[in-house]
């Protein structure tokens, strides 16, 4: 079976490192690439297969909504979630209505188990 990749999209190096610890200890056949602003993130993954993403919202230049849709261009399947600490009623609508699922900060693993899990096929 294909090795599955996911992308993570955080401004920030230390929450950065803190999903990908997650992620590399519950599922340790997953690629994980990392980016710290939106355009680095789409220039990563612009001509590869990519199953899940998480993105900050808050970030320098394309925030996580905007990033969001533009992933969506290149894959309609992808699993994308945003990982936030901006839980406005708006933002979560905004989200909800594209198909987007939302992560409130501090993550927790649990979450981030529950949610790659049901992408991996039961690792």
């Amino acid at each position: 079976m294909p090795q599955k990749a996911i992308l993570i999209v955080d401004d920030s190096s230390l929450a950065r490192m803190m999903v990908k610890n997650v992620v590399s200890q519950a599922f340790p056949r997953w690629e994980i690439i990392e980016a710290a602003t939106a355009d680095d993130g789409l220039n990563k993954v612009k001509n590869r297969p990519v199953a899940a993403a998480l993105l900050d919202f808050n970030m320098p230049g394309i925030n996580g909504i905007d990033m969001a849709a533009k992933l969506m261009e290149l894959d309609p399947k992808i699993s994308i979630h945003l990982v936030t600490a901006n839980i406005q009623d708006t933002m979560r609508q905004r989200a909800e209505a594209m198909g987007i699922g939302f992560i409130k900060k501090p993550v927790s693993k649990d979450d981030i188990v529950r949610i790659i899990g049901t992408l991996d096929g039961g690792q």
